[in-house]
């Protein structure tokens, strides 16, 4: 084991080594979404958090989806805007500062429950350093980090107060020497350390309102209250043990039972009165049939990201195929099947090779990492509530890598014989990935970089298609600001001859024709602009256009 000394100095290594994996993201722009809300009036100016509580993410919007309640997400990007303003260098500084964050909590989580640094340390790293976080440190409005980090200080603050792994196990000796007087102290363990238990419920809370995801949360807290093991007293007949565990796991998840109705409560209320919206209306049946090539894409991110999975081509399958559905079908079986092994193997191992209270750590580490592990990703199988067409994205396993950190942590810990292997092997795979995060990050450098990527990655993602040619426009408005529009009007042409019902390149091409004192043609797509976009401003310059050349002005028409 690492001494103290040697820990904290590759501690302070491994953070310095996280800033420097992600540090050219500081140079980047900002990307995608981060432009509406950057230019967010809520969060640009003070007097507006009582609206984060009362109203959906997207209110200030035209056309913005319903389906997003995230009053802590904002709030965040308003501390963000404070300390920052308009800088994209601070914005990704923070989010690298957040990503950090969550993997200096997890490495907590992990000595928390197994004692082992050298554990700690290569949970936090390879957590860290997967290639897969790339998405979501790069693009600084991912709420991803923020909800981990409030999830697992929810679970830490909950181990402080249960109080049952604060330690190693006491010698035999000792044991008998503190049977009478441990029913006492356990009690005022607990009254004294109800402030725990509160935190606790509050941060879980936090993580609910960062995002929706966090409401896997409450399974996950039922269950570490249930494996956390009772008092001897408490549990002398097997009977008597299972009752004792199953109500202090309702007694101890109530807290979090009563944020998580809370939560729901204000989140009907800013939604109007619904829980979230369909995006899309696919039959059931073909969600099912989905379901096998969806997951083998999350499988895929996890275990093997040597290329940018931020975007897939849509697994939407409406009638079973090999290829579609047994193939990906059998790969997530075997996964599966060695996940039940690796836990069982475990299971047996702590429970022959440790002490009682060091294998009730490592059962809580079980039951932890399984479900941080498996339960985000089955929430983003539910397709009708996610984006048509473009349904599959790393940064959904951004709270399940913690999952898996921690089973790996955990072998780790069990695999006394084979340390110096797993050693090295870990090393390995930390340089790979720190290579692999430089070279995937690089592709978030601005809106037209990444949409150029992903449509390389995903040729048949129909929303990035027509991101990557709003991208485009976009640049060929800069050439048009900067009176190159001679070069602008030709990616004009080719945008509006694969998406003609695009306003935003109606517009641009009017612009351009403007600056060109072609009067005829500025009047005819800026005519077509305000027709399809109902724009006052767009309406507004072909009037004066229309003016200029002598016609009379009228209102647009379908």
């Amino acid at each position: 084991m690492l001494s103290v000394r040697n820990f904290f100095i590759v501690t302070v290594a491994l953070v310095i080594g996280i800033f420097a994996a992600y540090g050219p993201a500081l140079n980047f722009q900002f990307i995608l979404d981060d432009h509406r809300f950057v230019n967010d009036p809520r969060v640009q100016s003070s007097g507006h958090v009582w609206e984060y509580f009362t109203n959906y993410v997207w209110a200030q919007f035209t056309g913005g989806p319903t389906s997003f309640y995230r009053p802590v997400f904002v709030l965040w990007m308003r501390l963000n805007f404070i300390l920052c303003e308009m800088s994209p260098w601070g914005w990704h500084l923070l989010a690298i500062v957040k990503h950090a964050l969550v993997a200096i909590l997890l490495g907590l989580l992990v000595w928390k429950l197994l004692r082992d640094r050298s554990a700690a340390l290569m949970a936090g790293a390879l957590f860290a350093l997967h290639p897969a976080q790339t998405e979501s440190v790069a693009w600084v409005t991912v709420p991803d980090p923020l909800m981990s980090a409030a999830m697992l200080g929810s679970v830490l603050c909950y181990l402080r107060y249960a109080g049952h792994f604060s330690g190693p196990s006491p010698p035999l000796a000792e044991k008998s020497g503190r049977k009478l007087r441990k029913g006492s102290q356990a009690a005022a363990e607990v009254r004294s350390s109800m402030a725990w238990l509160i935190a606790s419920a509050l941060l879980c809370l936090g993580a609910l309102f960062a995002k929706e995801t966090a409401i896997v949360l409450l399974p996950v807290m039922f269950a570490l209250a249930l494996a956390a093991p009772c008092s001897p007293e408490t549990s002398q007949s097997e009977g008597a043990g299972v009752r004792t565990r199953l109500f202090r796991a309702l007694r101890q998840t109530l807290p979090f039972l009563c944020g998580t109705v809370i939560y729901l409560l204000l989140r009907l209320h800013a939604l109007g009165g619904r829980l979230g919206a369909r995006t899309q209306n696919l039959p059931w049946s073909t969600v099912a049939l989905s379901l096998p090539a969806t997951l083998w894409f999350y499988v895929k991110v996890l275990l093997w990201p040597v290329r940018l999975r931020a975007f897939a081509d849509p697994s939407q399958i409406d009638k079973f195929s090999v290829h579609g559905v047994l193939l990906p079908g059998l790969g997530v079986a075997c996964a599966l099947v060695l996940l039940a092994a690796g836990l069982f193997w475990a299971w047996q191992r702590a429970h022959r090779d440790l002490a009682d209270r060091e294998a009730a750590g490592v059962e809580c580490v079980l039951v932890l990492g399984s479900l941080l592990l498996v339960l985000p990703i089955l929430l983003a199988l539910n397709l009708n509530a996610l984006n048509p067409g473009d349904f599959l994205h790393g940064r959904y396993t951004y709270l399940s890598l913690t999952g898996l950190m921690l089973l790996l942590a955990t072998a780790w810990r069990l695999m006394e014989e084979l340390r110096i292997s797993l050693l090295l092997g870990a090393g390995l795979v930390a340089v790979a990935f720190t290579v692999l995060t430089v070279r995937q990050e690089s592709a978030w450098k601005d809106d037209l970089t990444i949409f150029t990527v992903a449509h390389q990655v995903a040729p048949h993602n129909g929303p990035v298609a027509l991101n990557l040619a709003r991208a485009h426009v976009q640049a060929a408005l800069q050439l048009g600001e900067a009176g190159r529009c001679n070069e602008a009007v030709s990616t004009f042409n080719d945008v509006i001859r694969e998406y003609p019902q695009d306003w935003y390149a109606w517009a641009g091409l009017g612009e351009c024709f403007i600056q060109l004192n072609d009067l005829p043609k500025a009047e005819q797509s800026l005519r077509r602009a305000a027709e399809l976009s109902h724009e006052p401003r767009v309406t507004q310059e072909w009037q004066e256009v229309r003016a200029q050349m002598g016609q009379v002005t009228s209102a647009p028409h379908e």
